[in-house]
């Protein structure tokens, strides 16, 4: 049995680019680079990120036979929602619904607090401290955290009525697709190439990011939430791994090549 997936050569190009961007910015994302924050040794980091992208990885295999299984009992239309677990837990009858419901909210609410602290933890801790040399003591640290929470919160709620009408699952592969080519080519060199140097890293951090990011506000889809006409976007692709992820690595690795040997990174 053959797979054929139907579409022109750009829409098969935009969907091998949004798979390499879900494929690659799992192991990328924040909620996963946390837990390097809260493990007492490298073995334990290693098995701890392991476990969770196993984790995830198994609960995406299991999404698609909540899909297939939704499509087949007419609940669901995979052209226009993506709704498939509660719509498919409601034809089993409303106590089912409500459990699904409860558990996918919580699952929300779960994910987006991980990103929170993540996001505050970095502003206070990595920024303020490691990067911009503040000193600033521990209550400080924390008053430091709380605000950024709060801004950062109120960012992403901003960011959520802006994008109300828009598809989720196209929303969560561009997410991907920033934290593949900001934060995965940092990753990925950082513990297999030597030759890697901060000043890299930070490249190729701010490249990827900056990329990815103007990429997306340029693509069709985003052209439609501009009320513009969607065939005279500038970039063709709705999704940006494709082209910002191997950017990423490019920059990162031209950058070290250049950076002076007494600034490369040390490995332990």
């Amino acid at each position: 049995m053959k797979f054929k997936l139907e579409g022109t050569a750009l829409e098969r190009l935009d969907f091998a680019s949004l798979m390499l961007a879900l494929f690659l910015g799992t192991a990328a994302l924040p909620h996963i680079l946390i837990r390097y924050y809260t493990v007492p040794s490298p073995a334990s980091a290693r098995k701890s990120t392991l476990v969770a992208i196993g984790s995830i990885g198994l609960f995406y295999v299991l999404t698609l036979f909540m899909g297939l299984g939704a499509m087949t009992n007419g609940v669901l239309n995979p052209a226009d929602s993506n709704m498939a677990a509660p719509l498919l837990a409601k034809s089993f009858g409303l106590l089912l619904f409500a459990v699904i419901s409860a558990i996918a909210f919580a699952t929300v609410l779960g994910t987006v607090s991980g990103l929170i602290v993540a996001a505050s933890g970095a502003v206070a801790h990595d920024f303020a401290d490691r990067f911009l040399n503040l000193q600033l003591p521990e209550k400080s640290k924390i008053t430091l955290g709380k605000a950024s929470a709060l801004g950062i919160g109120a960012i992403g709620i901003a960011l959520g009525i802006l994008f109300k009408g828009m598809n989720v699952s196209f929303l969560v592969g561009l997410a991907f697709a920033v934290a593949a080519s900001a934060n995965l080519p940092a990753i990925v060199m950082i513990l297999f190439w030597k030759r890697t140097t901060a000043w890299g890293v930070i490249a190729s951090i701010a490249m990827g990011m900056v990329a990815s990011l103007a990429l997306i506000l340029l693509s069709p889809d985003l052209y439609k939430l501009y009320g513009l006409d969607p065939l005279k976007a500038p970039v063709a692709l709705s999704n940006p791994g494709i082209v910002s992820i191997p950017l990423g690595f490019l920059t990162l690795v031209v950058v070290s090549l250049l950076t002076k040997r007494g600034e490369r990174h040390e490995h332990n």
